[in-house]
């Protein structure tokens, strides 16, 4: 009879455990991701905000140039992130270059990070290379990094003070209309 009282308090205790580190789980589940990590990564905003300051980085393009924070000074600068691995970043391509070519009338200079995953870049890198400098970088990339990109295609324009000016999914939506007099 001693056995079983002495079973049914330790299978008692097992029991009261498991209750009480299950709601532990279940409390630090429903804490919400906001609490623990800024806005840039949430999917509507993935990379710098709008008015950031762009973070020191440096890179080089696949004409081995060298490419850092302080180049975007003076001038507007529009910047495309392309993944190997985004099914969505090819068709984009054509448009970013368009977009790039419309700009450079007005003094906007062009730059495209392609982030070299799985697939191989290079047909994404020749829909790029002849009409903007292009920088070829893996997931945790310098300029990657200094954006915070978390999703791809995503397009930035940054303006002559180095701060991110607008940011968005369609790169022909972050430059003003052209203005026809």
């Amino acid at each position: 009879m001693a056995v079983l009282i002495a079973a049914v308090i330790l299978l008692g205790g097992l029991v009261l455990l498991n209750l009480l580190l299950t709601g532990a789980v279940i409390r630090k589940l429903r804490k919400p991701a906001s609490e623990s990590r800024p806005d840039w990564g949430h999917p509507q905003n993935p990379g710098l905000p709008a008015g950031a300051e762009v973070p020191a980085f440096s890179a080089l393009t696949v004409a081995n140039t060298k490419v850092t924070a302080d180049d975007f000074a003076g001038e507007r600068t529009l910047i495309g992130f392309f993944s190997t691995d985004c099914r969505h970043c090819l068709p984009k391509a054509p448009v970013f270059v368009a977009t790039a070519r419309d700009a450079e009338a007005d003094g906007v200079r062009a730059l495209a990070v392609v982030v070299a995953g799985q697939e191989d870049p290079t047909d994404l890198i020749n829909a790029l290379t002849d009409d903007v400098s292009v920088v070829v970088e893996g997931e945790s990339g310098s300029m990657v990094g200094a954006f915070a990109i978390t999703a791809f295609p995503w397009f930035f324009l940054v303006g002559p003070d180095a701060t991110v000016a607008a940011t968005g999914h369609e790169p022909d939506r972050l430059l003003p209309a052209p203005s026809h007099a």
